[in-house]
């Protein structure tokens, strides 16, 4: 399994973070709000705020990562491109400016923090689903487009770990690889851009190889990489290359568990999104009903410092007050299980 042998501080307990997807404009603002509640020793989230526009969302972000590749936007979306263009100027010039942003909060904070940060980017399987060809199609559509794409994604981790490297000084860094269209990639059900039929499925090696190059890339820069294909545990074949796993698990004695039993027994992170978002605070719920399917599973106080703690569902449609919040919930959560696992 990639990843360093001797974890970051803020990995030898239980901890929280959060996906990043955040509602709002105001991006300092955020940094603040998330780090308040999921700084040290906890993970904080760099936030994604796509209301601020089509340069902020992840897809921009990860577009301006690429290595001598660019992308330019289409009524369709964004399309590949060779040449910079002036939708992927303002993406790059917006990721910049964000991560400035972040280095001024980490400089107010004084010397001597220890945290950790976590940047959300699109995995190239998914990526190349989300970008098109001249011709309209998705660059999942041919073969060698999408290889030198994921090249050229892995390539351009080293750029952008140097550039965050100066942002949080000290400070451990994870990169969330989102691969949401991943399983219907390899299953052949991606639409064509016309809708009336579906481009043919990915090879699973090539996706393997895909995913396995940039764990890679990300473990020889000192990252922790986390996979999450946006919802369930991903497929073990692909989730053994990375340093954690992300899931939003459904209730209490679901067979998914096993499968996180099987990822911390790997020696892996397991990220679980089981923070509820709603109205009501059931903190002490979620701290009960986690401690007993845990224990059911034969996992103890000792596997719990393989877990991150986040929300079960996406915080873009709450407010920015309610996004703190359910961040104060995660946090709490956490405390809550050390206190269970002490007993």
């Amino acid at each position: 399994m990639p990843g360093r042998t001797d974890p970051t501080p803020s990995a030898r307990r239980i901890v929280a973070s959060s996906r990043g997807r955040l509602a709002g404009t105001d991006f300092h603002e955020a940094v603040v709000a998330a780090r308040g509640e999921l700084g040290s020793p906890h993970r904080a989230p760099f936030p994604e705020l796509s209301e601020r526009g089509f340069a902020a969302t992840r897809t921009a972000r990860t577009v301006s990562c690429l290595a001598e590749l660019f992308a330019d936007g289409q009524p369709f979306g964004w399309r590949l491109t060779s040449r910079p263009s002036h939708e992927s100027v303002a993406a790059s010039s917006r990721f910049r400016s964000d991560i400035n942003v972040l280095a001024d909060v980490i400089g107010g904070e004084g010397s001597g923090h220890q945290g950790s940060t976590v940047v959300s980017l699109t995995g190239p399987v998914s990526l190349a689903a989300d970008l098109g060809l001249s011709n309209g199609e998705a660059v999942l559509s041919d073969h060698g487009a999408r290889r030198e794409l994921a090249e050229s994604l892995t390539e351009g981790v080293a750029a952008l770990s140097e550039a965050l490297r100066t942002a949080v000084e000290d400070e451990s860094l994870v990169i969330r690889w989102l691969e949401p269209h991943l399983e219907r990639a390899l299953a052949g059900r991606i639409p064509t851009s016309s809708g009336y039929r579906t481009l043919r499925a990915v090879p699973r090696a090539e996706a393997d190889r895909f995913l396995s190059d940039l764990a890679a890339a990300c473990d020889r820069l000192g990252i922790d990489a986390v996979l999450d294909v946006d919802g369930p545990l991903p497929d073990p074949e692909f989730g053994q290359h990375f340093h954690g796993v992300a899931a939003r698990p459904l209730g209490r004695g679901s067979a998914e568990w096993e499968g996180i039993a099987g990822v911390v027994d790997r020696g892996q992170e397991a990220w679980l999104g089981i923070t509820d978002v709603g109205d009501e605070d059931r903190t002490v719920d979620t701290v009960r009903s986690f401690w007993r399917t845990w224990r059911d599973l034969g996992l103890g106080a000792k596997e719990l410092s393989a877990v991150t703690i986040e929300e079960a569902d996406d915080l873009a449609g709450l407010s920015p007050l309610r996004g703190t919040e359910v961040h104060r919930r995660s946090a709490t959560v956490t405390e809550g299980l050390l206190d269970l696992s002490r007993e």
